[in-house]
């Protein structure tokens, strides 16, 4: 097993919004195949909150544009010979693929759901703390006692639409992360400070911060630089300080 912990700080909004799909969706999917009420009720709580996020603008319309600039980059590359043609081509055929996926996808991908009194009998108490008791929502409570297996099958429905949206967050954001090599780096004192280059289209930061040197990065991100500075905290109960040692870290400045 690694002993090396990732940490990750988009550099626009859209990567951000991405990122947070990706959590939300992979969270949903874990409660989901679980058995558990708890489980259950963990799965549809990420749900909610990736219904939060989705409405707040046209995540369908941010992807399809990130694919097609994905594409054009791609396709571009043909022309360097040194590369794998064939790898090449099969990459070019999933964002192709990806890009009918998403524009077979019919209407608002929370349509679904917004006219679904259950769903939204949950969301209006879930904003509540403890507001989803049974003496709250009673229709909820005996959901939760169903068989797991009727459960998963009704949580599978709602998410349905979200599965392409994911499927395509997940292979951009793969792409993105695999643009860039990983470079030793030093951060003296733990500090670290790095200019980036303009000329390129830089979407994220990748720090890999081996477990032993117990220590986090805090990363704060401009167009035309970014700093580091590593913290250390011993105790949560305690408030994070600068380390005062130089920290060997592993860093990647993805752009494609």
């Amino acid at each position: 097993m690694s002993s090396l912990v990732h940490f990750e700080q988009p550099l626009n909004e859209r990567i951000r919004t991405f990122m947070r799909v990706e959590q939300l969706c992979s969270r949903c999917t874990y409660y989901m195949d679980k058995e558990s009420p708890l489980d259950s009720h963990s799965a549809l709580s990420a749900l909610l909150e990736l219904m939060g996020l989705v409405s707040r603008g046209d995540l369908k319309r941010e992807l399809m544009k990130e694919v097609k600039r994905q594409l054009t980059n791609l396709q571009q590359l043909h022309s360097i010979p040194s590369l794998d043609q064939n790898k090449l081509d099969k990459i070019i055929s999933e964002h192709s693929e990806l890009i009918n996926e998403l524009d077979n996808q019919p209407g608002q991908l929370v349509t679904h759901l917004k006219d679904n009194d259950f769903i939204n009998s949950i969301k209006q108490r879930a904003a509540i703390p403890g507001g989803t008791c049974d003496f709250d929502l009673p229709s909820y409570h005996y959901w939760l006692t169903q068989p797991s297996g009727k459960r998963k099958e009704i949580i599978q429905t709602w998410l349905q639409p979200f599965n392409v949206v994911h499927k395509t967050v997940v292979h951009c954001l793969e792409l993105i992360r695999n643009s860039s090599e990983v470079e030793s780096c030093a951060a003296l004192k733990g500090f670290y400070q790095k200019t980036l280059d303009q000329n390129q289209p830089n979407q994220l930061i990748r720090v890999l911060v081996d477990v032993n040197d117990q220590c986090f990065p805090e990363i704060s991100a401009g167009k035309h630089r970014f700093s580091i500075r590593f913290l250390e905290q011993a105790n949560p109960n305690q408030y994070p300080k600068q380390v005062e040692r130089d920290i060997n870290f592993k860093i990647a400045c993805c752009a494609f």
